[in-house]
């Protein structure tokens, strides 16, 4: 294609887009608080910026809704922490069941349904640790196989 003809199939386009936004900008229809021509640029927009990788989630809310409030998510844990937290939580039980077992054998605590509930508390938390530690380390030999 010639340089003319590439020119004249692009002012070509762009009259027929200029059209489109002059006729809604002369229906002047409302959507909420603003022009059909207006919501239509920042649709368009927004599209662009997300097929950019400019703007992300929240980001995107907030320019599709703007009138809406919005909390922007933080995260409150890391993953270290969580699994340090576990584990505590773990240990806390695990020590309740040997605090348990030592009131039972000493006499001070006549109790032998809270025992078993104490010791089947532990003993599911240990289960569950188990199995977890299981995966994460299946995961890591998984990850330490792959090539990049």
């Amino acid at each position: 294609m010639s340089v003319q003809a590439l020119g004249l199939r692009a002012y070509s386009d762009a009259l027929q887009h200029f059209n489109k936004v002059d006729g809604s900008l002369k229906q002047g229809m409302p959507v909420g608080k603003q022009t059909l021509f207006s919501h239509t640029l920042d649709q368009s927009l927004l599209r662009d910026s997300v097929d950019k990788g400019e703007t992300f989630g929240a980001q995107a809310d907030f320019i599709r809704y703007p009138d809406q409030q919005h909390t922007p998510v933080t995260p409150s844990n890391s993953f270290g922490d969580t699994i340090k937290g576990s584990l505590n939580k773990v240990n806390e039980l695990q020590s309740a069941k040997a605090q348990a077992i030592d009131d039972f054998a000493s006499g001070r605590s006549q109790n032998v349904h809270e025992l078993m509930i104490t010791m089947q508390k532990s003993s599911l938390a240990m289960k569950l640790t188990s199995a977890v530690r299981g995966k994460v380390l299946e995961a890591y030999k998984e990850i330490s196989k792959m090539q990049f």
